[in-house]
């Protein structure tokens, strides 16, 4: 077994079997049997190179849906599942420009193919990089200590 440390907290994570959660707008998933790395302390969950790679597969087969199933105009939830990240990393990749997004109302909206812009390798920017193309100084020191903790 693969000794693996919590990159927020520094503990000894434990490898566990785990549920997982997947989906696409109406549609949810709920995976069991998932191996994954759970950090005792915060919680933190980290998934193999297989296992990451199943649930792509997966999102991939939702993705492939008929056209009239899937919504043209997505919420803050439905982008992050998309995306597979957090609402706080929709809200940040909103306003550092990664995102377009409009408000109506209160809530924030997208155009879904605005979001799977994002995923398109030609047009997608590092997530750890400002609009500049520079690592910010706070990101470059989260790298240089996960560098030195290999």
């Amino acid at each position: 077994m693969i000794k693996r440390k919590c990159y927020i907290c520094g503990t000894d994570m434990e490898e566990r079997t785990i549920s997982t959660t997947a989906g696409w707008g109406k549609y949810k998933l709920t995976i069991d049997g998932v191996k994954a790395y759970v950090c005792p302390n915060c919680g933190e969950i980290v998934f193999s190179a297989e296992e990451v790679h199943m649930l792509q597969e997966l999102g991939k087969s939702l993705s492939n849906l008929n056209e009239n199933d899937r919504p043209d105009i997505l919420n803050v939830s439905e982008v992050a599942d998309l995306l597979r990240v957090s609402s706080q990393t929709v809200y940040n990749m909103i306003k550092d420009g990664r995102l377009k997004a409009s408000k109506v109302g209160r809530e924030w909206k997208f155009m879904r193919k605005d979001v799977e812009s994002v995923l398109n390798p030609d047009t997608a920017k590092i997530a750890a990089r400002n609009n500049n193309g520079q690592l910010s100084e706070h990101d470059y020191e989260i790298i240089k200590k996960h560098i030195s903790n290999m």
